[in-house]
């Protein structure tokens, strides 16, 4: 199975380099996708997060490191985290593709005291390779989503090689038997919690919230569908439009998960006679049904300003997006069934009544009418929903602590 895998990996990476290139631009980075990643002044702990939520909680871990006393160093796999990365100004580099002699060279240029790699993050050859030279290798906040273990298990045998002698610091204990019968020896497998709920909102969060109040045209109630997925577009304009038939002044702040969806996004506004503005075009006092987030980074300050938040990829079978955003902001929050990737902070939100399950563009119109109609039920609910994170959080204390225990001379 090994060889199996790399010999895939050598005919894909051609293909997988071109689609980075195609996808990313400016933030292609092809010498470092090989390998030629930047020489840190002294050996750095080197924290692998692959998109943009990772990367925040790789910041906030790094964060704590430093204040341990340990040097960082950051990659990411895709723009966004990428960008996350930059604009907190850490030291960093795109993530080199997982094959033999680029896992050799980035490693010999960061000369890594320890590897940490953000949930799911198994790179197979860059893991074996650590290895080889005697790297400790971590996972932090660790996580095996249904569909993931469904994927591993297939290969249990890599996989089973994969995580002999990685350190595996998981999310709850239900993650943490997946990692055990993934093959990861039950003495290096802990439950630290989870580290989303330690986020804190972006640099640009103060200023991002004030640069969308001012393109709020005044009047009538606020909603935000963050995170939404390819074919949940229709889903949420249809249920705005119903939402709007009986509360006129209603508006919609949409955010594409992916912004090559923005178009597809406003086509389907406009199927429903929606006025639809674009955050980049929009001019402040211009009229909207619908602003459409099409900028990276601005999401917690569309949550800030609605009154009740819909988090996507869940009314479509994609496993939804994180959920706790909006809740650490104190807004009720709204997802469909497919909840799967985050299964635990659904059910944690469901329970304390600061979160709602819907099922269909009609569930969420009605759900939001009658958040909307009652401020007060609203501010009652994201209170609620705000306690349920509050009370748990610490975990990335808790995993900077484990990480500086476990690794020997570190």
């Amino acid at each position: 199975m090994w060889t199996l895998y790399r010999i895939a990996a050598s005919f894909l990476s051609p293909f997988w380099l071109l689609a980075l290139g195609l996808g990313q631009r400016r933030r292609f980075r092809p010498a470092e996708r090989l390998g030629f990643l930047p020489r840190p002044s002294e050996p750095p702990v080197w924290v692998q997060a692959v998109s943009l939520g990772e990367a925040r909680i790789a910041l906030r871990l790094g964060a704590v490191l430093r204040s341990l006393g340990f040097p960082v160093f950051f990659t990411s796999t895709t723009a966004a985290g990428l960008e996350a990365l930059e604009r907190e100004g850490a030291p960093f580099s795109a993530f080199p593709l997982d094959l033999p002699s680029a896992a050799r060279r980035a490693l010999s240029r960061v000369r890594p005291r320890a590897l940490i790699l953000v949930e799911t993050e198994l790179w197979p050859v860059l893991i074996r390779e650590a290895k080889r030279k005697g790297i400790p290798v971590l996972v932090v906040n660790g996580r095996l989503s249904d569909r993931a273990l469904s994927r591993c298990l297939r290969f249990r045998s890599l996989y089973r090689r994969v995580l002999d002698g990685v350190f595996v610091g998981a999310q709850t204990e239900e993650h943490a038997a997946r990692f055990r019968l993934l093959g990861a020896a039950p003495e290096r497998v802990t439950v630290l919690g989870n580290l989303k709920y330690d986020l804190l909102p972006p640099p640009n969060f103060e200023e991002a919230r004030e640069a969308l109040a001012r393109l709020h045209p005044g009047g009538g109630a606020l909603w935000v569908a963050g995170s939404v997925r390819e074919g949940e577009e229709d889903a949420v304009v249809e249920a705005h439009a119903s939402l709007r038939a009986s509360l006129p002044g209603a508006r919609l702040l949409l955010a594409p998960r992916h912004l090559e969806r923005t178009a597809a996004a406003e086509e389907a506004c406009r199927r429903r006679g929606l006025k639809t503005v674009r955050r980049t075009t929009a001019s402040p006092g211009e009229d909207w049904d619908v602003l459409l987030l099409d900028t990276f980074g601005e999401l917690w300050a569309a949550y800030a300003l609605g009154e009740a938040a819909f988090v996507g990829g869940s009314l479509v079978a994609m496993g939804g997006q994180n959920v706790l955003e909006p809740a650490y902001l104190g807004k009720p929050v709204l997802f469909g069934p497919h909840t799967e990737n985050f299964r635990e902070d659904a059910e944690r939100l469901l329970a304390s009544g600061g979160g709602f399950r819907v099922d269909s563009p009609k569930a969420l119109a009605w759900r939001l009418e009658s958040l909307l109609r009652d401020p007060d039920l609203a501010r009652a609910a994201g209170l609620k929903a705000r306690a349920a994170v509050e009370s748990h959080r610490g975990a990335v204390e808790r995993a900077a602590r484990w990480v500086a225990g476990t690794v020997p001379g570190i």
